[in-house]
């Protein structure tokens, strides 16, 4: 789903809408710097899209049953179908992060030992670490920055 869809739904029913938003969400902001024209399908499962500044894709964070994904930790990120969240860009591993709900420490991300590494707010995870997500944060995975958002955090973008 892209932003404007979501915007779209809220206009429509704005209560409605903001009772559906119980997960946090991943906002696909960019893919890095020079990534936008180097942007290439790399024949996996391909979600909407080449990704625009106006209106990015927003991926909510849940396990996803269409994908058969037998990983029981979290929430996978990667670019191949198998994925909970997919991201059909090159610079991007098949199985590249996960995200995992602690229930004493809130949201936690973690990188699959990827090729381009993983990044929170700019700083490289160590491969395997968890570490605690913060609502704004943002995620580097290889080229792409996505913002993550807390559901109150997203419905307040919503009415502004």
């Amino acid at each position: 789903m892209h932003l404007s869809e979501l915007v779209a739904r809220w206009k429509k029913d704005p209560r409605g809408t903001a009772l559906q938003l119980n997960l946090p969400v991943l906002l696909l902001e960019r893919l890095g710097d020079g990534a936008e024209s180097s942007w290439e399908r790399t024949g996996a499962f391909f979600v909407g899209k080449q990704p625009e500044a106006h209106d990015p894709p927003v991926f909510f964070v849940e396990k996803v049953p269409r994908t058969g994904n037998a990983f029981a930790l979290g929430v996978t990120i990667g670019r191949v179908e198998s994925n909970d969240i997919v991201i059909d860009d090159s610079s991007i591993s098949r199985f590249h992060a996960w995200l995992q709900l602690d229930p004493k420490k809130g949201w936690m991300l973690c990188d699959a030992e990827s090729k381009n590494g993983t990044q929170l707010d700019g700083e490289p995870l160590t491969s395997g670490a968890k570490v605690p997500l913060r609502d704004g944060a943002v995620i580097g995975l290889g080229h792409a920055a996505l913002r993550f958002l807390l559901p109150q955090t997203l419905v307040e973008l919503l009415k502004a």
